[in-house]
């Protein structure tokens, strides 16, 4: 596990902690976890910190996850003709998942049962890395388009709301979002 998971798991369980509280929590779960048997140091901690800095706030040395990008929820709707669709809503508050799919044609596959379902830790972890609120509001291709894939995602965090949609046109980090969703569902999305 990287220092800034580490950072984001510790921050998860425990709340806003100094950096040296933060330092000496990661050297304790460090040594329990037997990684490399070496400290990590404050210069390590900071630097992550500042690289990652706005994922983090830090005022009076306290160092918390900024609200407006600590998820809460978040809704997913994505499909196209003949389909399948999908709706997938996350509720990290609770630590679940709702997927729900559909199939708007006969010659569409509906006997694939989705695999073992992935870790909502993990997946929290990946949005944080693609940073979903970056996401502009629209991407449409100009001139019509039939047969596209139409979708909207749907980011409450505990200070914000983020919404994004398209048809046929996607984000560029779409298809790492795809993948981390299709770990999640435990099932091929997109």
């Amino acid at each position: 596990m990287s220092i800034f998971e580490n950072i984001l798991d510790i921050l998860e369980k425990k709340g806003p902690l100094s950096i040296p509280s933060l330092l000496d929590e990661m050297n304790r779960m460090s040594r329990f976890q037997n990684t490399n048997g070496k400290p990590i140091e404050l210069s390590h901690v900071k630097s992550v910190i500042s690289r990652k800095r706005e994922l983090f706030n830090i005022k009076n040395n306290i160092v918390t996850i900024d609200p407006d990008k600590d998820p809460v929820l978040l809704s997913v709707s994505l499909g196209g003709y003949p389909g399948p669709w999908y709706k997938v809503e996350v509720d990290f508050i609770n630590d679940r998942f709702v997927y729900f799919e559909w199939h708007l044609s006969s010659f569409s596959q509906r006997n694939e049962l989705p695999k073992v379902s992935g870790s909502i830790e993990d997946f929290k972890k990946e949005l944080y890395r693609l940073k979903i609120w970056k996401w502009q509001p629209e991407y449409n291709q100009q001139g019509i388009i039939l047969d596209g894939i139409t979708w909207s995602v749907k980011l409450i965090t505990k200070g914000n709301i983020f919404e994004s949609n398209g048809i046929q046109s996607f984000p560029n980090d779409w298809e790492k979002f795809c993948k981390a969703l299709s770990k999640l569902t435990g099932k091929y999305i997109c």
